[in-house]
């Protein structure tokens, strides 16, 4: 029983370790950064981008599909999504 419970541990403690740092950052009450601000205003007037934002962070959906270089840079620039209707 040891040894499957040994990986478990293992397994949880690699699995929750950044949402526990995010955490503890976050408990510190500092400043928060600049480049989530600017996402945070970015998305204040996308409703889809907005419930993508929060669907990765709560792993919903794969958190890379959201957090990649090519998207947040589209929504930083205001760009619509590649598949969203043209307003």
């Amino acid at each position: 029983m040891a040894d499957p419970l040994a990986g478990y541990e293992r397994r949880r403690n690699e699995a929750t370790l950044p949402d526990y740092r995010e955490n503890v950052q976050a408990a510190r009450l500092g400043p928060i950064p600049p480049e989530v601000l600017q996402l945070r205003q970015a998305l204040r007037d996308r409703p889809a981008d907005a419930t993508r934002f929060a669907m990765a962070r709560a792993a919903m959906i794969p958190p890379e599909t959201f957090f990649n270089p090519p998207n947040l840079q589209r929504i930083l620039a205001g760009r619509p999504a590649v598949d969203a209707p043209a307003a």
